[in-house]
């Protein structure tokens, strides 16, 4: 089989992904800004509207910081993925 040999890449690019899904603000923000009645926010457009146009610079902060600790346990998930002995036939 194929995926043994492939799950290390794998597991980068499932990293990658989350990241810049989690972190994607441009293309939320220039389609739709909230969209209507605020439903099309991610972490970050949410962050950025309370903080710097809401003028509520703590809760933006606050919302922002929320981002941290998904992230790091997708990345430990992903490193424990990537370190776990495989062996190979």
């Amino acid at each position: 089989m194929t995926i043994p040999l492939v799950k290390p890449v794998l597991a980068v690019v499932i990293l990658f992904s989350a990241i810049f899904t989690l972190g994607d603000f441009n293309i939320v923000y220039v389609l739709t800004k909230g969209g209507p009645m605020n439903m099309t926010h991610l972490f970050a457009t949410y962050s950025f509207v309370l903080g710097l146009q809401g003028g509520q610079i703590g809760q933006g902060a606050a919302v922002s910081l929320f981002l941290f600790p998904i992230l790091l346990m997708v990345v430990f998930v992903q490193l424990r993925m990537v370190r776990r002995a495989t062996t190979y036939e």
